[in-house]
């Protein structure tokens, strides 16, 4: 489903900058016209990630399905160089809990990119861009005994009750981003509001898991990674100069 609304999402984009681009010339006149400026926010929206081969291994020890789509909060902003040029950064994660009849699992994940765009359309308050990102992540998982509470002498006694693996990755995003600024004020240098805006895009993750515990290798670990098709939404402040 969430692909299929990428595939929608992206096909909408590339139709409106088409029409831009082949429609009227746009007016000098147009003061709406974002010349500068930036804007950020907070993200939130469901991202898709490769997690197969992890879901498979913890469904054979009888924990739930990590189902495919996961929730992703996160922020980031941008600034607006001679009109055409964006430059910025973006981050967030995501944190999903399974269970077992005698263990409880956490997966978290978490990732930042610096980003480059280019506006291809910007009229009326609405910027249309499309975007590279370049960064990292990684993915923690968390495994700990469904038990009664312990003691505190019991845990000295068997303080391994509890297990963290992690792995990084070395990441690509490409997505198209569409921001409407809402005034909510304007002078002769620019104006400013809040920010609506829409991502679409997709992360490539060309790394194989390298798990490890603490400092010591895990073997023979799921190969999951960051792959996989977003959707999220925007809410901000921008601002721009005329």
């Amino acid at each position: 489903m969430l692909r299929k609304i990428f595939a929608v999402l992206l096909m909408l984009a590339w139709g409106s900058a088409l029409t831009y681009a082949q429609g009227t010339e746009a007016k000098e006149a147009d003061t709406k016209k974002v010349k500068g400026g930036g804007g950020g926010g907070f993200m939130v929206g469901v991202s898709q990630f490769d997690l197969n081969t992890l879901n498979d291994k913890l469904k054979t020890k009888g924990f739930e399905d990590l189902g495919d789509n996961q929730i992703f909060f996160g922020g980031g902003g941008y600034g607006i160089i001679n009109g055409k040029i964006l430059l910025g950064g973006e981050g967030g994660g995501f944190s999903k809990d399974v269970a077992s009849s005698t263990q409880k699992a956490s997966l978290s994940g978490g990732y930042g990119f610096f980003d480059i765009g280019y506006v291809i359309f910007s009229k009326s308050g609405f910027n249309l861009f499309p975007l590279l990102g370049i960064g990292g992540g990684g993915f923690s998982l968390r495994i700990v005994e469904r038990a009664p509470s312990p003691t505190f002498d019991e845990i000295l006694d068997n303080p391994k009750r509890e297990t963290n693996i992690s792995t990084g990755s070395f990441l690509f995003n490409f997505a198209l981003g569409l921001d409407y600024l809402l005034a909510l004020g304007e002078d002769k240098e620019g104006r400013g509001g809040l920010l609506l805006g829409i991502r679409a895009g997709y992360i490539f993750d060309p790394t194989k898991a390298d798990w490890k515990m603490t400092d010591q290798d895990v073997l023979k670990g799921p190969d999951i990674r960051f792959t996989g098709p977003y959707v999220h939404l925007v809410l901000g402040g921008m601002g721009a100069s005329k």
